[in-house]
């Protein structure tokens, strides 16, 4: 379910409530504007699914922000927003079902055959040598993400080993007839049954960000590298179209030297005419979406750069916070360590013990405020003013007279 609000000509009203659309109908949108709109780099659809897996709260959540991001992305597209098939989108009643048209690009076969012909001389160098960095790119980013889900697979079984772990501690606490260490084993196994469980939540955020940001980067590298890559059939066509035009000057001047007839002369005038309106219409549109990719392209690079970052960031961020719980559910099992019998868990080892009369007595490293190392004195760096500026002098040359002045000694 869906809600609109917009200021353009087109619809019919500037809010839209309750418009509801399934998956395949955006899916339909999607290849209707990427076929119809060869001048835009037309983002991909997120997938329907996550890595966080079905019927949970996260994946709804994920699910949301990436098609609102979609929506976004499409809107800031002066050229995609003015495509009436959003109209028709937004204002259906009984479904949606657009009239795609036929891909002028050849099938699938004929493209792979393109593409392993060389590259067609380029005025745009630009757009030329961004293809291969793209493919490149899309390459590292489809491998990559290949290698995370077997990490992000390998994390999953040691989260279920671990709980298999903690379950056989507890029944060791059941068999146990000392009560201290049956106390001991019991808050054990609960203890590795929760950092299994904290696992398993750090390897589906780790799924979420890294594998989901990963393969919708590397689709939409793919989604890049295919429209330029149009571009260059087009620019085929283009060439082919001159030599046709040429071909068939040289053969009406061929005609009118050896005073053949009008008839014929006339038919190759026409489709001259006809070879020269296409040309110029090819030449249009090539300037038209050479000069709008040369737009898109930079800004799908910065794009996917602030991508990145943000899914390092927010990754750099859940990580902490989980391993500040794994921290906070390891120390929570010390005091029933400790308390196993009268000489302390640790009395072995020559340490000295005093029973805790409380839980709270020890002092956790994880309060509220994050990591209380408030107990740890900072110390002041005692580099001289005088040496950090020189320190910090990265660029000055060292000759004889600024060694020495370093030095003290002055040079006459």
């Amino acid at each position: 379910m869906l809600m609109y609000g917009t200021n353009i000509e087109h619809f019919r009203s500037s809010q839209f409530t309750d418009v509801r659309r399934t998956y395949e109908e955006f899916a339909k949108l999607w290849k209707h504007l990427t076929i119809s709109n060869p001048e835009c780099l037309v983002p991909p659809l997120p997938p329907s699914i996550t890595s966080a897996g079905l019927g949970l709260e996260e994946e709804t959540k994920y699910l949301h922000i990436r098609m609102q991001k979609w929506f976004d992305l499409i809107s800031e597209s002066p050229l995609l927003i003015q495509d009436k098939e959003l109209v028709y989108f937004t204002e259906g009643h009984f479904g949606y079902s657009p009239v795609i048209p036929k891909n002028k690009h050849g099938s699938v076969l004929k493209r792979k055959a393109i593409k392993m012909q060389a590259a067609p001389p380029d005025d745009t160098p630009e757009l030329c040598n961004l293809r291969p960095v793209i493919k490149q790119f899309y390459r590292q980013t489809s491998e990559s993400s290949a290698k995370l889900e077997k990490v992000i697979k390998t994390l999953r079984v040691l989260s279920s080993s671990e709980d298999e772990l903690g379950l056989k501690f507890i029944t060791i606490a059941d068999m146990e007839q000392h009560s201290g260490m049956s106390n001991a084993f019991r808050k054990l196994g609960k203890t590795v049954q929760s950092i299994s469980h904290s696992r398993l939540n750090q390897a589906n955020i780790k799924a979420v960000i890294f594998i989901d940001t990963l393969s919708y980067i590397s689709s939409d590298a793919f989604v890049v590298e295919e429209t330029l890559m149009n571009r260059q059939i087009l620019i085929k066509e283009l060439l082919s179209a001159q030599t046709s035009s040429r071909s068939k000057i040289s053969a009406i001047t061929r005609l009118k030297s050896s005073n053949s007839k009008p008839e014929k002369v006339d038919e190759v005038l026409a489709s001259l005419e006809k070879t020269r309106s296409h040309e110029q219409n090819l030449n249009i549109k090539l300037t038209r979406i050479t000069t709008n990719l040369l737009q898109e392209g930079r800004k799908w690079i910065k794009r996917t750069s602030n991508d990145i970052m943000l899914s390092l960031k927010e990754y750099t961020k859940r990580q902490i916070e989980c391993e500040r719980r794994m921290l906070a559910i390891l120390e929570s099992s010390r005091p029933d360590i400790r308390n196993v019998d009268h000489t302390g868990g640790l009395s072995r080892l020559g340490r000295e013990f005093s029973r805790l009369k409380n839980r709270n007595d020890i002092n956790s490293s994880q309060t509220a405020q994050g990591d209380a190392w408030s107990g740890i004195q900072r110390q002041k760096n005692h580099i001289k003013e005088y040496d950090s500026k020189f320190l910090k002098r990265i660029d000055d040359v060292l000759d004889a007279r600024s060694a020495f002045e370093t030095l003290g000694t002055k040079v006459n």
